[in-house]
């Protein structure tokens, strides 16, 4: 059937005569058509058909859904929607979360802070025809949830278990765990050294740590410690030397250099007697050092090698005393040649020791800066967990993540000389602890005996 041909008269339909009333933009946001046409339709100028011959109706246009458009902003704690537009009121935020790829359970809308504006706009409708929408745009603030507590019954559960909790209780000699290795440590002795009560206080100290030692060990075995290795260590100046390290050397000194020696000697010797066979497995480890420099010659300076050390002969003659003794077969010895760093596995732990006179500065700062140069030449200086070193005559530790370092106190009986300037002085004593691999840490129990 013959439509007409013009377009605005198929648009109007039964509304014509209304929309004569309206102007030509408005009748043409209605038909969808050009002001233009409107103007040539009502001025018989019309051009839509061919003379006013009837023509196949128009195709119908396709719908035009309004562009909705918004942002968000998201930060740590919440965030805002800013502009976000909407074709229906919004009383729940879950469809504006999700075209936004947020999880609605995560967030909540602060209330208060939601505004909200509206407008008309024309919308092409399937028939061809237009019709008005009403279209929104929010503004708000969101915040993150909290997450969510414990419920009464989980509270409850938990006291449950607790007062239920009870330490375990082993007997000894059973569930004892990885091996632990028990190390002492025997820093700056200083023998012959006439400060501090001389050297009858000093052997007194040692004496006394030896017992402290031993009852340490009893007390960590009676808990179910699987300690079955002992690592004996000289960290340095044994003895005091006769001149050479300070200007009244000479005159202080209670022991001429042949008493200093024989003195070290026996008190090591009564160590290893008293330790070596209580246990299947067993080190002495000894370092180089200043004050035993055999090449002084009474200077300030070593005249001949770093290898002529009176430490390192001592745990030579410690060795040699010690061979062929069924007691001690079992003692591994590790002895330095001029080697400033000295290695041993303690209980599968990689340990570096170095007395510590070449080691810059008196705390972490200074012995960072000189690891950091060693590994540079020295793998293994990397590779050691543990670092124990003395010299400072002073109790020190610090982490620097890759390694633990003790600095040991001193055995001697302390330095006037540094009271008198400074004031400060360090307690005396032996530093001993446990090595293994029993803790994340490689080590534990530090004790100052």
């Amino acid at each position: 059937m013959p439509v007409p041909a013009c377009k605005y008269v198929a648009a109007a339909g039964s509304s014509l005569t209304a929309w004569e009333e309206l102007t030509s933009r408005e009748a043409g946001l209605l038909a969808g058509i050009g002001k233009s046409t409107i103007n040539r339709h009502r001025a018989g100028q019309c051009t839509c058909g061919d003379a006013g011959d009837a023509v196949k109706a128009p195709a119908a246009p396709k719908q035009q859904a309004p562009t909705l458009t918004g942002k968000a902003d998201v930060t740590s704690d919440g965030g805002e929607f800013i502009d976000v537009q909407t074709e229906e009121p919004v009383t729940d935020w879950t469809q504006i979360f999700e075209r936004f790829n947020l999880d609605p359970a995560s967030f909540d809308i602060v209330d208060d802070t939601v505004r909200c504006s509206t407008w008309q706009q024309s919308k092409a409708l399937d028939d061809g025809t237009r019709d008005v929408v009403q279209l929104y745009s929010y503004r708000a603030r969101f915040k993150r949830r909290a997450q969510a507590g414990l419920s009464d019954s989980d509270i409850a559960e938990a006291r449950k278990r607790l007062q239920s909790y009870r330490l375990p209780r082993r007997i000894p000699g059973t569930g004892l765990g990885p091996a632990i290795a028990a190390t002492l440590n025997l820093a700056d002795i200083q023998g012959g050294k006439g400060e501090g009560g001389g050297v009858k206080a000093t052997e007194q100290r040692l004496l006394d740590g030896l017992e402290n030692f031993q009852a340490a060990i009893d007390r960590h075995r009676s808990v179910g410690r699987n300690i079955d290795e002992i690592v004996l260590v000289n960290n340095g100046d044994p003895y005091e030397g006769c001149a050479g390290n300070y200007d009244s050397q000479l005159f202080t000194v209670e022991l001429n250099h042949r008493g200093q020696m024989n003195f070290v000697l026996d008190i090591w010797e009564t160590y290893a007697r008293e330790l070596f066979p209580q246990f299947d497995r067993a080190q002495f480890v000894s370092v180089l050092c200043n004050h035993t420099e055999m090449g002084r010659f009474g200077g300030r300076k070593n005249q001949t090698s770093d290898s002529d050390s009176g430490g390192a002969f001592l745990a030579e003659s410690l060795q040699r005393i010690l061979a062929g003794r069924a007691d001690f077969d079992h003692v591994k010895f590790t002895i330095p040649h001029d080697e400033m760093n000295v290695y041993a596995d303690i209980a599968g732990v990689p340990v570096g020791f170095n007395h510590g006179h070449k080691i810059p500065g008196s705390d972490a700062t200074g012995f960072e800066k000189w690891l950091n140069g060693q590994v540079r030449g020295d793998a293994q200086a990397h590779r050691a967990r543990i670092w124990i070193t003395a010299h400072r005559h002073n109790f020190q530790c610090f982490d620097l993540g890759s390694a633990t370092v003790f600095q040991c106190p001193s055995a001697d009986g302390g330095s006037k000389w540094l009271r008198d300037m400074t004031g400060k002085f360090s307690r005396s004593g032996i530093l001993a602890l446990l090595i293994g691999e029993h803790d994340p840490l490689g080590w534990s129990d530090p004790a100052f005996l």
